[in-house]
Protein backbone atom coordinates (compact mmCIF):
# COMPACT_ATOMS: atom_id res chain seq x y z
CA UNK A 1 0.00 0.00 0.00
CA UNK A 2 1.25 3.63 -0.46
CA UNK A 3 1.97 6.01 2.19
CA UNK A 4 -1.39 8.10 0.97
CA UNK A 5 -3.80 4.88 1.26
CA UNK A 6 -2.04 4.02 4.92
CA UNK A 7 -2.95 6.68 6.03
CA UNK A 8 -6.27 6.02 5.56
CA UNK A 9 -5.97 2.73 7.26
CA UNK A 10 -4.48 4.32 10.26
CA UNK A 11 -7.92 6.81 10.97
CA UNK A 12 -8.85 3.80 12.50
CA UNK A 13 -7.08 4.56 15.68
CA UNK A 14 -8.94 8.47 16.04
CA UNK A 15 -12.44 6.99 14.42
CA UNK A 16 -12.77 4.01 17.05
CA UNK A 17 -11.43 7.14 20.26
CA UNK A 18 -14.18 9.13 18.70
CA UNK A 19 -17.38 6.79 18.59
CA UNK A 20 -16.18 3.71 21.15
CA UNK A 21 -14.74 6.17 23.65
CA UNK A 22 -17.31 8.31 24.55
CA UNK A 23 -20.13 5.98 23.87
CA UNK A 24 -18.68 2.99 26.32
CA UNK A 25 -18.14 5.87 28.62
CA UNK A 26 -21.75 6.36 29.04
CA UNK A 27 -23.14 2.61 28.74
CA UNK A 28 -20.58 2.10 31.55
CA UNK A 29 -21.82 5.43 33.72
CA UNK A 30 -25.18 3.39 33.29
CA UNK A 31 -24.44 -0.49 33.82
CA UNK A 32 -26.21 -2.32 36.51
CA UNK A 33 -24.01 -5.43 36.04
CA UNK A 34 -23.71 -7.39 39.58
CA UNK A 35 -20.14 -7.79 38.31
CA UNK A 36 -19.64 -3.82 38.06
CA UNK A 37 -19.99 -0.91 35.91
CA UNK A 38 -16.09 -1.04 34.04
CA UNK A 39 -14.98 -5.01 34.41
CA UNK A 40 -17.57 -6.21 31.64
CA UNK A 41 -16.41 -4.02 29.07
CA UNK A 42 -12.98 -4.85 30.19
CA UNK A 43 -13.55 -8.04 29.55
CA UNK A 44 -15.51 -8.14 26.46
CA UNK A 45 -12.91 -5.94 24.95
CA UNK A 46 -10.32 -7.70 24.94
CA UNK A 47 -11.98 -10.91 24.13
CA UNK A 48 -12.37 -9.41 21.04
CA UNK A 49 -9.18 -7.56 20.52
CA UNK A 50 -7.30 -11.08 21.15
CA UNK A 51 -9.29 -12.74 18.05
CA UNK A 52 -8.64 -9.52 16.12
CA UNK A 53 -5.03 -9.79 16.64
CA UNK A 54 -5.21 -13.59 15.71
CA UNK A 55 -7.02 -13.03 12.42
CA UNK A 56 -4.54 -9.86 11.36
CA UNK A 57 -2.36 -12.28 11.90
CA UNK A 58 -3.48 -15.32 10.16
CA UNK A 59 -5.38 -13.35 7.44
CA UNK A 60 -3.60 -14.93 4.46
CA UNK A 61 -4.43 -18.56 5.74
CA UNK A 62 -7.81 -17.54 6.78
CA UNK A 63 -8.33 -16.43 3.67
CA UNK A 64 -7.22 -19.02 1.72
CA UNK A 65 -9.92 -21.28 2.79
CA UNK A 66 -12.76 -19.48 1.20
CA UNK A 67 -10.97 -17.75 -1.24
CA UNK A 68 -9.21 -20.01 -4.26
CA UNK A 69 -8.88 -17.85 -6.96
CA UNK A 70 -5.19 -16.53 -7.40
CA UNK A 71 -6.66 -13.40 -8.70
CA UNK A 72 -8.77 -12.22 -5.43
CA UNK A 73 -6.78 -13.41 -2.82
CA UNK A 74 -4.70 -10.68 -2.37
CA UNK A 75 -7.45 -8.17 -2.39
CA UNK A 76 -9.62 -9.88 0.00
CA UNK A 77 -6.51 -10.46 1.92
CA UNK A 78 -6.15 -7.03 2.34
CA UNK A 79 -9.22 -6.21 3.37
CA UNK A 80 -9.77 -8.65 6.11
CA UNK A 81 -6.26 -7.33 7.51
CA UNK A 82 -7.97 -3.62 7.23
CA UNK A 83 -11.03 -5.07 9.00
CA UNK A 84 -9.26 -6.83 12.02
CA UNK A 85 -7.03 -3.30 12.43
CA UNK A 86 -10.84 -1.19 12.58
CA UNK A 87 -11.76 -4.47 15.01
CA UNK A 88 -8.73 -4.31 17.25
CA UNK A 89 -8.82 -0.66 17.10
CA UNK A 90 -12.97 0.09 18.15
CA UNK A 91 -12.64 -2.47 21.10
CA UNK A 92 -9.11 -1.84 22.65
CA UNK A 93 -10.70 1.60 22.95
CA UNK A 94 -13.27 0.20 25.18
CA UNK A 95 -10.94 -1.49 27.24
CA UNK A 96 -8.83 1.56 27.82
CA UNK A 97 -11.62 3.52 28.39
CA UNK A 98 -12.51 1.51 31.29
CA UNK A 99 -9.58 0.55 32.83
CA UNK A 100 -9.04 4.40 32.92
CA UNK A 101 -12.47 4.96 34.77
CA UNK A 102 -11.71 2.36 37.30
CA UNK A 103 -9.12 4.29 38.24
CA UNK A 104 -11.19 6.91 39.13
CA UNK A 105 -14.09 4.86 40.72
CA UNK A 106 -11.38 3.01 43.21
CA UNK A 107 -9.41 5.83 44.45
CA UNK A 108 -10.30 9.08 46.40
CA UNK A 109 -8.26 12.48 44.73
CA UNK A 110 -5.34 12.29 47.39
CA UNK A 111 -4.47 9.23 44.99
CA UNK A 112 -5.67 9.81 41.59
CA UNK A 113 -2.05 11.20 41.06
CA UNK A 114 0.10 8.67 42.39
CA UNK A 115 -2.44 5.96 40.89
CA UNK A 116 -1.82 7.57 37.20
CA UNK A 117 1.60 7.52 37.76
CA UNK A 118 2.00 3.77 38.24
CA UNK A 119 -0.71 3.54 35.08
CA UNK A 120 1.09 5.41 33.08
CA UNK A 121 4.31 3.32 34.12
CA UNK A 122 2.59 0.43 33.21
CA UNK A 123 1.80 1.53 29.83
CA UNK A 124 5.47 2.39 28.87
CA UNK A 125 6.68 -1.22 30.96
CA UNK A 126 4.92 -3.00 28.13
CA UNK A 127 5.56 -0.15 25.52
CA UNK A 128 9.01 -1.20 25.92
CA UNK A 129 8.74 -5.09 26.18
CA UNK A 130 6.46 -4.58 22.94
CA UNK A 131 9.47 -2.29 20.82
CA UNK A 132 11.97 -4.78 21.95
CA UNK A 133 9.95 -8.09 21.11
CA UNK A 134 10.31 -6.65 17.61
CA UNK A 135 14.11 -5.71 17.43
CA UNK A 136 14.51 -10.08 18.02
CA UNK A 137 13.36 -12.27 16.04
CA UNK A 138 10.63 -13.90 17.92
CA UNK A 139 10.00 -17.34 15.88
CA UNK A 140 13.64 -18.64 16.87
CA UNK A 141 12.07 -18.62 20.54
CA UNK A 142 8.55 -19.46 20.19
CA UNK A 143 8.71 -21.95 16.88
CA UNK A 144 5.14 -23.19 18.23
CA UNK A 145 3.31 -20.17 18.14
CA UNK A 146 3.77 -19.25 14.56
CA UNK A 147 5.94 -19.24 11.53
CA UNK A 148 6.39 -15.34 11.17
CA UNK A 149 7.10 -12.20 13.47
CA UNK A 150 3.56 -10.71 13.26
CA UNK A 151 2.25 -14.11 14.47
CA UNK A 152 4.28 -14.51 17.47
CA UNK A 153 3.92 -11.35 18.69
CA UNK A 154 0.15 -11.32 17.99
CA UNK A 155 0.06 -14.29 19.85
CA UNK A 156 1.78 -13.04 22.68
CA UNK A 157 -0.15 -9.46 22.78
CA UNK A 158 -3.20 -11.61 22.81
CA UNK A 159 -2.14 -13.85 25.94
CA UNK A 160 -1.02 -11.06 27.83
CA UNK A 161 -3.76 -8.57 27.46
CA UNK A 162 -6.28 -11.26 28.33
CA UNK A 163 -3.80 -11.86 31.68
CA UNK A 164 -3.58 -8.93 32.85
CA UNK A 165 -7.34 -7.65 32.49
CA UNK A 166 -8.21 -11.13 33.95
CA UNK A 167 -5.98 -10.33 37.43
CA UNK A 168 -6.86 -6.80 37.56
CA UNK A 169 -10.73 -7.52 37.09
CA UNK A 170 -10.11 -9.99 39.65
CA UNK A 171 -7.99 -8.16 42.21
CA UNK A 172 -10.67 -4.70 41.83
CA UNK A 173 -13.70 -4.50 44.03
CA UNK A 174 -15.84 -2.46 42.24
CA UNK A 175 -19.27 -0.03 43.01
CA UNK A 176 -22.14 -1.69 41.21
CA UNK A 177 -25.02 0.46 39.89
CA UNK A 178 -28.46 -0.53 41.37
CA UNK A 179 -31.42 0.97 39.56
CA UNK A 180 -35.29 0.97 40.94
CA UNK A 181 -36.19 -1.48 37.51
CA UNK A 182 -35.04 -2.12 34.60
CA UNK A 183 -37.17 0.47 32.64
CA UNK A 184 -34.89 2.85 34.38
CA UNK A 185 -32.11 1.91 32.27
CA UNK A 186 -31.97 3.90 29.22
CA UNK A 187 -29.22 3.11 26.59
CA UNK A 188 -30.59 4.31 23.19
CA UNK A 189 -28.39 6.68 20.64
CA UNK A 190 -30.42 9.37 21.75
CA UNK A 191 -29.84 9.21 25.86
CA UNK A 192 -26.00 8.76 24.78
CA UNK A 193 -25.86 11.76 22.25
CA UNK A 194 -27.81 14.05 24.83
CA UNK A 195 -25.61 12.94 27.53
CA UNK A 196 -22.35 13.77 25.82
CA UNK A 197 -23.52 16.58 24.14
CA UNK A 198 -24.96 18.42 27.45
CA UNK A 199 -21.72 17.26 29.31
CA UNK A 200 -19.70 19.00 26.28
CA UNK A 201 -21.57 21.84 26.36
CA UNK A 202 -21.28 22.68 30.10
CA UNK A 203 -17.78 21.53 31.01
CA UNK A 204 -16.10 22.78 33.88
CA UNK A 205 -13.29 25.04 33.30
CA UNK A 206 -10.59 23.52 34.08
CA UNK A 207 -11.86 20.05 32.18
CA UNK A 208 -12.23 22.63 29.41
CA UNK A 209 -8.40 23.58 29.31
CA UNK A 210 -7.18 19.65 29.80
CA UNK A 211 -9.33 19.19 26.83
CA UNK A 212 -7.93 22.29 25.09
CA UNK A 213 -4.22 21.32 25.64
CA UNK A 214 -4.75 17.95 24.25
CA UNK A 215 -6.31 19.38 21.02
CA UNK A 216 -2.95 20.83 20.41
CA UNK A 217 -1.07 18.44 21.74
CA UNK A 218 -2.17 15.19 19.76
CA UNK A 219 -2.05 16.81 16.27
CA UNK A 220 1.90 15.86 16.71
CA UNK A 221 1.84 12.74 18.59
CA UNK A 222 -0.68 11.11 16.20
CA UNK A 223 2.45 11.48 13.72
CA UNK A 224 5.56 10.57 15.69
CA UNK A 225 3.62 7.47 17.05
CA UNK A 226 2.40 5.86 14.17
CA UNK A 227 5.27 7.26 11.71
CA UNK A 228 8.32 7.65 14.05
CA UNK A 229 9.86 3.95 13.29
CA UNK A 230 9.46 4.35 9.23
CA UNK A 231 11.29 7.26 9.77
CA UNK A 232 14.19 6.10 11.10
CA UNK A 233 14.00 2.94 8.83
CA UNK A 234 14.30 5.88 5.58
CA UNK A 235 16.87 7.92 7.69
CA UNK A 236 18.98 4.27 7.83
CA UNK A 237 18.57 3.94 4.38
CA UNK A 238 19.29 7.58 3.07
CA UNK A 239 22.43 8.44 5.36
CA UNK A 240 23.25 4.88 6.90
CA UNK A 241 26.26 2.49 5.86
CA UNK A 242 23.93 -0.44 5.96
CA UNK A 243 23.76 -2.26 3.03
CA UNK A 244 20.88 -3.92 1.86
CA UNK A 245 20.77 -4.56 -1.73
CA UNK A 246 21.22 -8.46 -1.28
CA UNK A 247 18.71 -8.77 2.07
CA UNK A 248 16.28 -10.86 2.10
CA UNK A 249 13.85 -9.01 3.69
CA UNK A 250 14.65 -5.36 3.26
CA UNK A 251 11.28 -4.00 4.99
CA UNK A 252 12.27 -6.50 7.85
CA UNK A 253 15.90 -5.16 8.41
CA UNK A 254 14.41 -1.65 8.41
CA UNK A 255 11.96 -2.40 10.77
CA UNK A 256 14.21 -3.53 13.31
CA UNK A 257 15.81 -0.33 12.92
CA UNK A 258 13.18 1.42 13.69
CA UNK A 259 11.89 -0.56 16.15
CA UNK A 260 15.44 -0.45 17.90
CA UNK A 261 15.05 3.32 18.38
CA UNK A 262 11.56 2.86 19.73
CA UNK A 263 12.91 0.61 22.18
CA UNK A 264 15.13 3.22 23.56
CA UNK A 265 12.10 5.99 23.55
CA UNK A 266 10.35 3.57 25.43
CA UNK A 267 13.40 2.98 27.97
CA UNK A 268 13.88 6.52 28.40
CA UNK A 269 9.65 6.67 28.74
CA UNK A 270 10.15 4.18 31.56
CA UNK A 271 13.00 5.56 33.44
CA UNK A 272 10.92 9.16 33.55
CA UNK A 273 7.98 7.85 34.57
CA UNK A 274 9.68 6.26 37.52
CA UNK A 275 11.48 9.16 38.37
CA UNK A 276 9.43 12.61 37.57
CA UNK A 277 6.83 11.98 40.11
CA UNK A 278 9.15 12.03 42.74
CA UNK A 279 10.51 15.94 41.26
CA UNK A 280 7.30 17.02 40.56
CA UNK A 281 4.96 18.26 43.25
CA UNK A 282 1.04 17.77 43.80
CA UNK A 283 -0.90 19.75 46.05
CA UNK A 284 -3.74 17.00 45.96
CA UNK A 285 -1.08 14.20 47.25
CA UNK A 286 -1.58 13.09 50.35
CA UNK A 287 0.98 14.31 53.02
CA UNK A 288 0.92 11.04 54.93
CA UNK A 289 1.65 9.03 51.55
CA UNK A 290 5.08 11.22 50.81
CA UNK A 291 6.23 10.99 54.20
CA UNK A 292 6.01 7.36 53.90
CA UNK A 293 7.94 7.64 50.80
CA UNK A 294 10.44 9.19 51.68
CA UNK A 295 11.52 7.13 54.63
CA UNK A 296 12.24 4.31 52.19
CA UNK A 297 14.77 6.72 50.64
CA UNK A 298 18.41 7.27 51.74
CA UNK A 299 18.91 10.02 54.24
CA UNK A 300 21.02 12.29 51.68
CA UNK A 301 18.01 11.99 49.19
CA UNK A 302 15.53 12.39 51.58
CA UNK A 303 17.10 15.70 53.08
CA UNK A 304 18.03 16.50 49.29
CA UNK A 305 13.46 15.79 48.62
CA UNK A 306 12.32 18.06 51.36
CA UNK A 307 15.26 20.57 50.46
CA UNK A 308 14.05 21.27 46.69
CA UNK A 309 10.27 20.93 47.43
CA UNK A 310 9.70 24.93 47.11
CA UNK A 311 11.67 24.95 43.89
CA UNK A 312 10.44 21.87 42.03
CA UNK A 313 7.59 22.35 39.43
CA UNK A 314 3.65 21.59 39.63
CA UNK A 315 2.26 19.30 37.29
CA UNK A 316 0.78 21.77 34.89
CA UNK A 317 4.45 23.39 34.55
CA UNK A 318 6.29 19.94 33.82
CA UNK A 319 3.44 18.57 31.24
CA UNK A 320 4.24 22.26 29.26
CA UNK A 321 8.04 21.94 29.61
CA UNK A 322 7.35 18.36 28.41
CA UNK A 323 5.73 19.77 25.40
CA UNK A 324 8.59 22.31 24.50
CA UNK A 325 10.97 19.11 24.72
CA UNK A 326 8.87 17.72 22.42
CA UNK A 327 9.00 20.95 20.17
CA UNK A 328 12.14 21.09 19.96
CA UNK A 329 12.80 17.33 19.21
CA UNK A 330 10.64 17.67 16.11
CA UNK A 331 12.39 20.77 14.50
CA UNK A 332 15.54 18.74 15.11
CA UNK A 333 14.63 16.46 12.52
CA UNK A 334 15.68 19.07 10.12
CA UNK A 335 19.27 18.55 10.86
CA UNK A 336 19.29 14.61 11.23
CA UNK A 337 21.79 12.33 9.00
CA UNK A 338 22.48 9.62 10.76
CA UNK A 339 20.47 6.60 12.56
CA UNK A 340 22.46 7.60 16.18
CA UNK A 341 21.04 10.81 15.79
CA UNK A 342 17.52 9.88 15.00
CA UNK A 343 17.49 7.22 17.58
CA UNK A 344 18.09 10.41 19.65
CA UNK A 345 15.10 12.75 18.50
CA UNK A 346 13.33 9.71 18.93
CA UNK A 347 14.31 8.75 22.58
CA UNK A 348 14.08 12.51 23.76
CA UNK A 349 10.47 12.20 22.78
CA UNK A 350 10.07 9.95 25.61
CA UNK A 351 10.78 12.16 28.63
CA UNK A 352 7.86 14.51 26.96
CA UNK A 353 5.42 11.42 26.02
CA UNK A 354 5.98 10.21 29.85
CA UNK A 355 4.29 13.08 31.09
CA UNK A 356 1.70 13.12 28.69
CA UNK A 357 0.83 9.73 29.62
CA UNK A 358 0.43 10.47 33.35
CA UNK A 359 0.00 14.34 33.72
CA UNK A 360 -3.96 15.00 31.58
CA UNK A 361 -5.21 11.58 32.89
CA UNK A 362 -3.97 12.37 36.84
CA UNK A 363 -5.23 16.07 36.73
CA UNK A 364 -8.65 15.35 34.66
CA UNK A 365 -9.22 12.32 37.52
CA UNK A 366 -8.84 14.89 40.35
CA UNK A 367 -11.24 17.26 38.87
CA UNK A 368 -13.72 14.66 38.60
CA UNK A 369 -13.28 13.62 42.22
CA UNK A 370 -13.20 17.38 43.10
CA UNK A 371 -17.25 17.17 41.75
CA UNK A 372 -18.11 15.49 44.63
CA UNK A 373 -16.60 17.68 46.84
CA UNK A 374 -19.54 17.91 49.54
CA UNK A 375 -19.59 14.20 49.75
CA UNK A 376 -18.70 12.97 52.85
CA UNK A 377 -15.13 11.12 53.65
CA UNK A 378 -15.43 7.69 55.36
CA UNK A 379 -13.02 6.53 57.95
CA UNK A 380 -10.93 4.28 55.56
CA UNK A 381 -10.41 7.44 53.37
CA UNK A 382 -12.41 6.91 50.46
CA UNK A 383 -15.20 9.68 49.48
CA UNK A 384 -18.81 8.71 49.74
CA UNK A 385 -20.34 8.78 46.27
CA UNK A 386 -23.88 8.40 47.62
CA UNK A 387 -26.05 8.78 50.61
CA UNK A 388 -28.58 6.33 52.31
CA UNK A 389 -32.00 7.51 51.51
CA UNK A 390 -34.03 8.09 54.08
CA UNK A 391 -36.72 5.11 55.13
CA UNK A 392 -40.08 6.14 54.65
CA UNK A 393 -42.56 4.95 56.48
CA UNK A 394 -45.04 2.61 54.82
CA UNK A 395 -45.11 1.14 50.78
CA UNK A 396 -47.27 4.10 49.95
CA UNK A 397 -45.05 7.10 51.13
CA UNK A 398 -42.53 5.29 49.29
CA UNK A 399 -44.41 5.67 46.31
CA UNK A 400 -45.02 9.19 46.75
CA UNK A 401 -41.45 10.75 47.94
CA UNK A 402 -38.95 12.48 46.15
CA UNK A 403 -36.95 10.10 44.00
CA UNK A 404 -33.72 10.54 43.94
CA UNK A 405 -30.64 10.15 41.58
CA UNK A 406 -28.88 7.25 40.97
CA UNK A 407 -26.53 6.05 43.40
CA UNK A 408 -23.63 3.03 43.94
CA UNK A 409 -23.50 0.40 46.05
CA UNK A 410 -20.11 -1.83 46.39
CA UNK A 411 -19.67 -5.27 44.92
CA UNK A 412 -20.21 -8.31 47.73
CA UNK A 413 -16.58 -9.73 46.04
CA UNK A 414 -15.05 -9.76 49.51
CA UNK A 415 -17.77 -10.68 51.56
CA UNK A 416 -18.80 -7.24 52.28
CA UNK A 417 -21.89 -5.49 51.63
CA UNK A 418 -21.53 -1.98 51.54
CA UNK A 419 -23.75 1.43 50.75
CA UNK A 420 -21.82 3.93 48.92
CA UNK A 421 -18.38 3.33 50.53
CA UNK A 422 -19.14 2.24 53.18
CA UNK A 423 -19.88 -0.96 55.34
CA UNK A 424 -23.59 -1.82 55.66
CA UNK A 425 -22.89 -2.61 59.57
CA UNK A 426 -21.42 0.64 59.68
CA UNK A 427 -24.08 2.60 58.27
CA UNK A 428 -26.68 0.54 60.94
CA UNK A 429 -24.28 1.43 63.83
CA UNK A 430 -24.39 5.03 62.76
CA UNK A 431 -27.60 5.42 62.01
CA UNK A 432 -31.11 6.15 64.46
CA UNK A 433 -32.36 2.93 66.63
CA UNK A 434 -35.95 3.91 65.38
CA UNK A 435 -34.34 3.56 62.00
CA UNK A 436 -34.29 0.13 60.10
CA UNK A 437 -31.40 -0.97 59.10
CA UNK A 438 -30.54 -1.62 55.62
CA UNK A 439 -30.01 -5.29 54.13
CA UNK A 440 -28.47 -6.69 50.91
CA UNK A 441 -31.91 -7.21 49.96
CA UNK A 442 -33.59 -3.86 50.01
CA UNK A 443 -30.25 -1.47 50.42
CA UNK A 444 -31.39 1.50 48.17
CA UNK A 445 -34.46 2.09 45.92
CA UNK A 446 -32.72 3.93 43.08
CA UNK A 447 -34.45 6.36 40.61
CA UNK A 448 -33.56 6.76 36.99
CA UNK A 449 -30.62 8.64 36.19
CA UNK A 450 -31.93 11.73 34.92
CA UNK A 451 -29.83 14.33 32.79
CA UNK A 452 -30.73 18.49 33.75
CA UNK A 453 -31.05 20.47 30.88
CA UNK A 454 -28.57 22.85 32.23
CA UNK A 455 -25.74 21.28 32.96
CA UNK A 456 -24.75 17.51 32.70
CA UNK A 457 -25.33 16.10 36.53
CA UNK A 458 -27.22 13.39 37.67
CA UNK A 459 -29.50 15.55 39.63
CA UNK A 460 -32.17 14.84 42.38
CA UNK A 461 -35.86 16.02 41.56
CA UNK A 462 -36.08 19.76 42.62
CA UNK A 463 -37.56 19.58 46.19
CA UNK A 464 -34.52 18.02 47.27
CA UNK A 465 -31.28 19.51 49.27
CA UNK A 466 -29.43 21.82 46.60
CA UNK A 467 -26.62 21.24 48.53
CA UNK A 468 -26.64 17.55 47.41
CA UNK A 469 -26.79 18.18 43.91
CA UNK A 470 -23.18 18.42 43.53
CA UNK A 471 -22.50 15.16 45.76
CA UNK A 472 -24.01 13.15 43.43
CA UNK A 473 -22.00 14.32 39.93
CA UNK A 474 -18.97 12.38 41.20
CA UNK A 475 -17.08 9.41 39.95
CA UNK A 476 -19.88 7.87 38.66
CA UNK A 477 -19.47 9.94 35.52
CA UNK A 478 -15.95 9.12 34.81
CA UNK A 479 -16.69 6.96 31.70
CA UNK A 480 -18.17 10.39 30.23
CA UNK A 481 -15.86 12.76 31.33
CA UNK A 482 -12.80 10.67 30.29
CA UNK A 483 -15.05 9.67 26.61
CA UNK A 484 -14.68 13.41 26.31
CA UNK A 485 -11.33 13.78 26.59
CA UNK A 486 -10.74 11.16 24.36
CA UNK A 487 -12.58 12.86 21.57
CA UNK A 488 -10.62 15.86 22.57
CA UNK A 489 -7.48 13.70 21.39
CA UNK A 490 -9.01 11.68 18.58
CA UNK A 491 -10.33 15.22 16.80
CA UNK A 492 -6.81 16.07 15.89
CA UNK A 493 -5.65 13.01 14.79
CA UNK A 494 -8.19 13.22 11.99
CA UNK A 495 -6.52 16.72 10.71
CA UNK A 496 -3.31 14.93 10.98
CA UNK A 497 -4.47 12.24 8.90
CA UNK A 498 -5.58 14.80 6.17
CA UNK A 499 -2.72 16.90 6.21
CA UNK A 500 0.11 14.14 6.32
CA UNK A 501 -2.65 12.18 3.36
CA UNK A 502 -1.67 15.72 1.50
CA UNK A 503 1.77 15.73 2.63
CA UNK A 504 2.72 12.43 1.17
CA UNK A 505 0.63 12.94 -1.66
CA UNK A 506 2.42 16.07 -3.07
CA UNK A 507 6.13 14.93 -1.73
CA UNK A 508 6.00 11.15 -1.84
CA UNK A 509 2.83 10.19 -4.00
CA UNK A 510 4.51 6.42 -5.15
CA UNK A 511 5.58 3.80 -3.02
CA UNK A 512 8.53 4.83 -0.60
CA UNK A 513 12.11 4.07 -2.85
CA UNK A 514 13.59 3.66 0.24
CA UNK A 515 11.62 0.98 1.82
CA UNK A 516 11.09 -1.17 -1.65
CA UNK A 517 14.75 -0.55 -3.01
CA UNK A 518 12.66 0.70 -6.03
CA UNK A 519 15.26 4.26 -6.02
CA UNK A 520 18.70 4.18 -8.32
CA UNK A 521 19.48 7.40 -7.63
CA UNK A 522 21.19 7.84 -4.52
CA UNK A 523 22.36 11.41 -4.23
CA UNK A 524 18.19 12.26 -5.43
CA UNK A 525 17.58 9.82 -2.11
CA UNK A 526 19.81 11.24 0.33
CA UNK A 527 19.23 15.10 -0.85
CA UNK A 528 15.13 14.79 -1.52
CA UNK A 529 12.37 16.34 0.74
CA UNK A 530 11.71 13.66 3.79
CA UNK A 531 7.46 14.00 3.55
CA UNK A 532 7.65 12.30 6.80
CA UNK A 533 10.12 14.62 8.27
CA UNK A 534 7.63 17.42 7.28
CA UNK A 535 4.93 15.80 8.92
CA UNK A 536 6.95 15.68 12.37
CA UNK A 537 8.08 19.15 11.86
CA UNK A 538 4.40 20.15 11.48
CA UNK A 539 3.94 18.85 14.74
CA UNK A 540 6.30 20.65 16.30
CA UNK A 541 4.53 23.81 16.02
CA UNK A 542 1.00 22.76 17.35
CA UNK A 543 3.27 20.86 20.53
CA UNK A 544 4.03 25.34 21.04
CA UNK A 545 0.25 25.80 21.37
CA UNK A 546 -0.19 22.82 23.92
CA UNK A 547 2.55 24.03 26.03
CA UNK A 548 1.17 27.43 26.16
CA UNK A 549 -2.34 26.22 27.60
CA UNK A 550 -0.56 23.79 29.74
CA UNK A 551 1.20 27.33 31.24
CA UNK A 552 -2.11 28.76 32.02
CA UNK A 553 -3.24 25.52 33.75
CA UNK A 554 -1.16 26.56 36.47
CA UNK A 555 -3.20 29.61 37.67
Amino acid sequence: MTKSMLSFVWVAGPLSGLIMQPVVGVWSDECTSRYGRRRPFMVIGSVIVGLSLMLMAWTREFVDIFVKSERWAPTVTIVFAVLSVFAADFSVNAVQACCRAIIVDSLPKSKQELANAWAGRMVAGGHLIGYFAGVINLVDYFPYLGNTQLKVLCAISSLALLFCVGLTSWAVEERVLILANEADKSGSIYHILKALLQTGFHLPNRIRQIFTVQLFAWYGWFTFLFYSSTWVGEIYVRYGDGDLSDSRDRVGDIGRVGSLALTVYSTVTLICSLVLPFFIVSPNSDAHHNKATYEYMPDFIADFMHATAPYRPTLPTAWSIGHVVYALAMFGTVFVRSVKSATFIVGLCGFSWALSSWAPYSMLAEEIRKLNAPAATTSDGYESVSTVEEPVADEESAVEAPRRSRQLVATMDQGKDYVGAQPLEAVASSAPASAPVPGPSDAIRISEARFSTDAVSFSSDEDDDPSDDESHESSEQAGIYLGLHNVSITIPQFVSTFISFVIFSILDPGKSDELTGGGDDDDANRTGVNSIGVTLQLGGFTALGAAYMAWKLRQ
